[in-house]
């Protein structure tokens, strides 16, 4: 029935119906339920989400809540286009596929043979590194933000590739770990350009969007070009909404514009191959493998996972405030999509639980609580968060620091932003923003807790009290001068500004924390600093700076006085 319905749909130009029409597919209690999640956005003077859900490739509810635009109270609606930053990389990859099914070349070709540019040392990169995140390579928005930039200034491709060119070092060998890269994915476009031999948006526009029938999807690779009728992006103010930029004029890894009523033409597409075949989308979905033989979940741009005890597929997307989720569930051919334009709104989050209200008429499905078991919070007070309080060392240089905000435990990872933990038991904490857990060993007689256990990701990690004896003034000032990195052409000041280390970079100025001996945290998006000490002990000769997808980038002390 699914493939006679799409092929019907895409002689019809595959039409949405209205949000009434739509609905018939679903009982008048399910969709209310999915009205119920997106009601504290559906108004008039707040941005929201275009939602829809696909059973069979049909859409059994399409709506709009909330505006697209504030200033003119332009309404979201089925045909809104939005930015939907990392949903983009699936495209970016089946370019790929379609150009390794041609013959024009293969997933094992090294990156270098097409981008000679590429300097870095060691095992050769190959393109099947780049689409599995195993590449190694840094991350170009850290890079980029480490360099001076800032997220909301135009980044063209230039300035990314001129700081890609210049690195020569990466943060693991090619196939040892996956680590998230933007970077890969901005080179796979690159690749794409090169062996097309026409720009990617064009290549893209051409071989997916236009048989496709995608007539208001493309890649932005200028920020000033116009879309019509185009969601904005806004954030939380302290009194309402406030704009916030996104400028990017870069493509590969971000900045596919696109709607719902053209995504789920895409996401029909995974399923029957009609563009590419079923030999390119069985290609999607195979996953990535480490050099130890360990298969990973990621695919080509498209995760693979499990909820309520079923497959899914699906990849999220955040740039500035836009918000985008494709969740699939294969075997009971069902989607959802959601795509926002505010920052406070959840699109992942919100991707489930619209699947779980069609999940729940579903035979063979368990139920919510079953499959998905979310601990009851229980309450603690002060006094029994007080001996959890202070920092543990995951590894060198990575520490979680763990404070209060009233009763309300907060964990924060080297260089990364800080979030909410909630009780479980008194000695067991769970976040709500990822699946993570700690579990606090018993305290000793000090009233302190002496480790921990982080569990994320089907891994338990050990935590380890760290208790660092402040560096003496003598010890700042060693560390005082002026340091520059040649991979990001960028020179950071330090000095001692009452009592404390302090850094200059471009256009910004940070506080250093002590970690360890030799350690300090400059938090968000500087990271961690570890000094390299002199032959003898003394000074400070350089700092490796290390952030969640940075790994030591080198810094040397050089003769210069920092300008006034």
């Amino acid at each position: 029935m699914g493939r006679f319905l799409y092929a019907m749909l895409v002689v019809l130009g595959m039409c949405f119906m209205s949000a009434g029409a739509a609905a018939q597919g679903l009982s008048a209690a399910a969709t209310a339920r999915i009205d119920a999640l997106f009601a504290s956005w559906d108004k008039t003077d707040s941005p929201g989400a275009a939602v829809a859900v696909l059973v069979e490739g049909r859409a059994v509810h399409s709506r709009g809540y909330g505006m697209a635009n504030l200033e003119y109270r332009v309404p979201i609606t089925p045909a809104t286009p939005f930015h939907v930053a990392s949903v983009s990389k699936q495209f970016t990859a089946f370019a790929i596929h379609l150009l390794a099914q041609e013959g024009k070349l293969s997933l094992d070709d090294e990156v270098r043979r097409y981008l000679p540019e590429l300097q870095v040392g060691g095992a050769p990169i190959t393109i099947r590194h780049l689409i599995h995140h195993t590449s190694g390579l840094r991350d170009q928005w850290s890079l980029l933000m480490l360099a001076g930039l800032r997220l909301d200034d135009v980044i063209t491709e230039s300035d990314i590739l001129g700081l890609v060119w210049r690195q020569r070092s990466l943060n693991f060998a090619p196939g040892e770990e996956e680590l998230y890269s933007n970077t890969g994915y901005t080179l796979l476009a690159q690749i794409v350009q090169r062996v097309a031999g026409r720009p990617f948006a064009a290549f893209a526009k051409e071989r997916i969007f236009e048989p496709l029938g995608m007539k208001n999807t493309h890649f932005h690779e200028q920020y000033g070009a116009l879309v019509p009728g185009r969601a904005y992006s806004y954030e939380k103010a302290t009194a309402g909404w406030r704009y916030l930029a996104l400028s990017y004029s870069n493509v590969g890894a971000t900045s596919l514009f696109t709607t719902l009523e053209d995504l789920a033409r895409w996401d029909q597409n995974l399923q029957d191959g009609r563009v590419g075949g079923t030999a390119v989308a069985a290609a999607m979905l195979v996953r990535g493998k480490l050099n130890n033989g360990k298969e990973i979940d990621y695919a080509s741009g498209l995760v693979h996972g499990r909820i309520r005890g079923q497959a899914t597929l699906g990849h999220a997307g955040a740039d500035a405030a836009f918000r985008a989720m494709q969740l699939r569930f294969p075997e009971q051919r069902l989607s959802v999509l959601v795509l926002a334009n505010g920052s406070n709104v959840n699109a992942d989050e919100l991707a489930r639980k619209v699947a779980d209200v069609v999940l729940d008429s579903m035979p063979g499905v368990a139920p919510v609580a079953a499959a998905q078991p979310q601990p009851a919070e229980v309450a603690v007070t002060e006094e029994q968060l007080a001996p959890f309080l202070g920092s543990f060392e995951m590894r060198p240089g990575f520490v979680l620091e763990f404070t209060r905000e009233g009763r309300q435990l907060m964990v924060q990872a080297t260089g990364q932003p800080r979030f909410a933990m909630f009780a479980a038991a008194p000695d067991r904490f769970f976040t709500k923003a990822f699946p993570a857990e700690v579990r606090f060993q018993v305290a000793a007689a000090n009233g302190q807790t002496a480790g921990a256990t982080w569990r994320q990701g089907g891994r338990d990690l050990p935590l380890r009290r760290i208790a660092l004896t402040p560096p003496s003034p003598e010890q700042l000032q060693a560390c005082a001068g002026t340091y520059y990195s040649g991979e990001l052409q960028a020179l950071y000041f330090l000095s001692v500004r009452e009592g404390r280390l302090t850094v200059r970079y471009p256009r910004g100025e940070r506080t250093l924390t002590p970690v360890t001996p030799g350690v300090f945290n400059a938090g968000f998006p500087l990271g961690t600093f570890s000094f390299q000490r002199g032959a003898e002990g003394n000074g400070c000769e350089g700092f490796a700076l290390t952030t969640g997808r940075v790994r030591n980038l080198q810094f040397t002390r050089v003769s210069l006085v920092p300008a006034l």
